[in-house]
């Protein structure tokens, strides 16, 4: 009589093997990298920015990460004497895949030192919970979470060197949090271009998540080839379409707004690459339709209702976690009535969380209506005015002292200031720069470091010179 083995599994027959998804993953990353090298690397040397290093640094960041957790890997079974295979590690563990992401999702100024301890976060993270196929988490998302939130203040940034010369604001969406949520196409769109930049990719943001037309090849090639579960990106934009469609009709604001939603941030490419990892995402079809409305929604209660500009990073994280309740609620359960109320919900929650942004943060007012007078002296030929205009940190963050003497401005103090970085004004004489170059302030670079408040104080001069020349 035979012996029958009896194992564990989801004996749901198919063709792709995991070794054959991994391998497709990275084929198709492979662009990704190309693009980031060029945006970031080559293009920049073509302008005349940046060194060799940079040329190649976003090449750097994905060796360096891959290195560092096919070594992490090797280490760990080494120290528990079940010592692995770099064939092994490559092929089985796919101890890279967790470098490779981690590095296209961080900011291009990070230093190596800290894509180093990212990568080893990140990698720990995955065989701290058992290794490949058993994490509860996305292991290049807790990296990044370590390296973007924990050490966001060394991480130096995302422009490149052009885009640090060429652009006054960092990223679409960083720049909309520090504009106090003015949502005008003016304000979110036109410092980048036009949405084409957007959907091309040339605007700033993490090394290589940016340009939408990628992620949308990538989402149906991989669909075309039963890699990942489509169902979870297309919910996932749908929510997100859905809610910013609501806030344009009651806010009076274009449709535009929807497309700058999608296309900014890392929604897209976090969406088709993180959202659908087979171990951390939903089972069944309806699970994942769920599993995209919620994070569609936690990614829009982080980027309008937080001070965090953007939510995918952390939704997918929070979506990890609740994996785990989704599946049990739509797979042992088996109950559509019970389905259908759990999308009723969601539904609900969706027009509360549309509401309450409308009310509480989003504004299609311009900039300038920030500004303030406070008082204007004219005696002579001298005019003094002291007014206030929004800073980073808000309404009326910024208070100036303003002299124009003979029709030229001569002197400009800061009576008050709540901007973190106001010391890098006077360190960088940005007020005596401004002074210089008061008849072309769009010419005038802002500081690196301290964009957003430089950035301001040039809006508060020019709303100043439109008041006295009128």
């Amino acid at each position: 009589m035979k012996n029958f083995k009896v194992r564990k599994g989801n004996f749901i027959k198919s063709n792709n093997s995991t070794t054959n998804m991994m391998y497709n993953i990275l084929i198709v990353l492979v662009p990704f990298v190309i693009f980031a090298t060029y945006k970031n690397g080559i293009y920049p040397a073509i302008k005349g920015y940046g060194n060799l290093y940079f040329v190649f640094k976003p090449l750097i960041f994905v060796t360096i990460s891959s290195l560092v957790g096919l070594l992490v890997e090797y280490l760990y079974y080494l120290i528990k004497k079940d010592k692995k295979s770099i064939y092994f590690l490559f092929s089985q563990s796919y101890a890279i895949i967790p470098g490779v992401f981690l590095s296209l999702i961080i900011p291009i100024n990070t230093p190596l030192w800290l894509i180093i301890l990212g990568s080893t976060i990140a990698s720990l993270s995955k065989m701290l919970m058992g290794g490949f196929g058993k994490n509860k988490l996305n292991p290049a998302l807790v990296g990044a979470l370590f390296i973007t939130i924990i050490f966001s203040s060394l991480t130096g940034g995302y422009l490149n060197p052009y885009e640090v010369d060429t652009i006054s604001s960092a990223t679409p969406l960083a720049n909309m949090t520090a504009s106090g949520y003015v949502i005008t196409y003016d304000n979110l769109v036109k410092p980048y271009g036009t949405l084409l930049n957007f959907f091309f990719g040339n605007i700033p943001g993490a090394v290589g998540e940016t340009s939408s037309l990628l992620c949308l090849v990538a989402f149906a090639y991989l669909t075309y080839k039963k890699l990942i579960k489509w169902r979870i990106p297309l919910s996932y934009v749908g929510t997100i379409t859905i809610i910013s469609l609501i806030i344009c009709l009651t806010k009076d604001i274009g449709l535009w707004f929807i497309l700058f939603n999608i296309l900014s941030g890392g929604l897209l490419f976090g969406a088709v690459f993180m959202a659908t990892d087979p171990v951390t995402s939903p089972l069944s079809h309806r699970g994942q339709i769920i599993g995209g409305i919620i994070l569609g929604t936690i990614t829009m209660v982080i980027r309008y209702l937080t001070p965090l500009p953007e939510g995918v990073l952390i939704s997918i994280l929070i979506f990890n976690i609740i994996t785990i309740v989704i599946n049990y609620l739509t797979t042992k359960l088996n109950n559509k009535k019970i389905i259908q109320n759990i999308i009723l919900i969601l539904i609900i929650i969706l027009s509360m969380l549309s509401s309450t942004i409308i009310e509480n943060n989003i504004t299609n007012k311009n900039l300038d209506d920030t500004y303030k007078i406070i008082s204007k002296i004219k005696e002579k030929n001298i005019t003094t005015y002291e007014v206030s205009g929004r800073g980073y940190a808000g309404n009326g963050s910024i208070k100036l002292k303003i002299i124009f003497t003979d029709d030229n401005i001569t002197s400009i103090d800061i009576i008050k200031s709540n901007e973190t970085y106001t010391e890098k004004i006077y360190s960088n004489d940005y007020l005596n720069k401004i002074i210089a170059n008061q008849n072309n302030l769009d010419n005038l670079d802002t500081i690196s470091g301290c964009t957003y408040t430089s950035k301001y104080l040039k809006e508060i001069i020019k709303k100043t010179e439109e008041d006295y020349y009128k």
